[in-house]
């Protein structure tokens, strides 16, 4: 009885043994665990390179929205439904050129002007006014007006011989306004004129 117990001890020993061989040989022949996949981190793009930013500064306007150099296409298109290309060209007030650029009516204090745009090599170089209807007190209320705008005129001179008057200069740094005015009181005619023209530069005033 001792001895069948001790056999069968044996035996279970040996089967745990066997068994035990077994899961050791089984764990042995399993592949190790595949390792995680490798995320790659994101790419991070150059940053683009943008062009060198310019800024084109231009010069402030001479007379409303024109400027000195520009074309006559330009001229009209600063001004528009006012400037206008002329059939033919008209003159400056004393001979001293003529246009096919103009406002034909334009206001200034009160009193009506036409506006003649002169080019010299196809740029704007002078603006010209003209009063149409203008009488003893238009010359005093045109200077008065640029006096404040512009402070005392730099020069002034007496013109003309048989229509005398007087011609007004401001030189600034862009421009020289020249306001001339002639006429006889007494006949009831007075010629009154407002140029702008580039700088160092003056319009021709003929004496009469």
């Amino acid at each position: 009885m001792a001895a069948t117990r001790t056999r069968r001890r044996r035996l279970l020993a040996v089967e745990c043994l066997a068994v035990a061989a077994c899961l050791m040989s089984c764990k042995a022949k399993e592949a190790p665990p595949a390792p995680p996949p490798t995320v790659a981190p994101p790419s991070v793009a150059p940053a683009a390179t943008l062009p060198p930013t310019t800024t084109t500064t231009l010069p402030p306007p001479i007379w409303r929205s024109v400027r000195w150099g520009m074309t006559k296409p330009e001229v009209i298109a600063a001004l528009p439904g006012e400037a206008q290309q002329l059939a033919s060209p008209v003159e400056f007030a004393q001979g001293t050129g003529a246009s096919d650029v103009a406002i034909p009516a334009y206001e200034l204090e009160g009193v009506k002007f036409r506006v003649l745009f002169g080019f010299e090599a196809e740029r704007l170089s002078r603006i010209h006014l003209s009063a149409g209807k203008a009488d003893v007190d238009t010359c005093a209320l045109i200077e008065k007006a640029m006096t404040e705008k512009h402070g005392v005129p730099a020069q002034r001179e007496s013109t003309g011989t048989s229509l005398r008057g007087q011609q007004l200069s401001w030189k600034l740094a862009d421009q020289t306004i020249v306001l001339a005015c002639a006429g006889k009181p007494a006949l009831g005619f007075q010629s009154v004129t407002v140029d702008y023209v580039t700088p160092g530069a003056e319009p021709v005033v003929a004496t009469r």
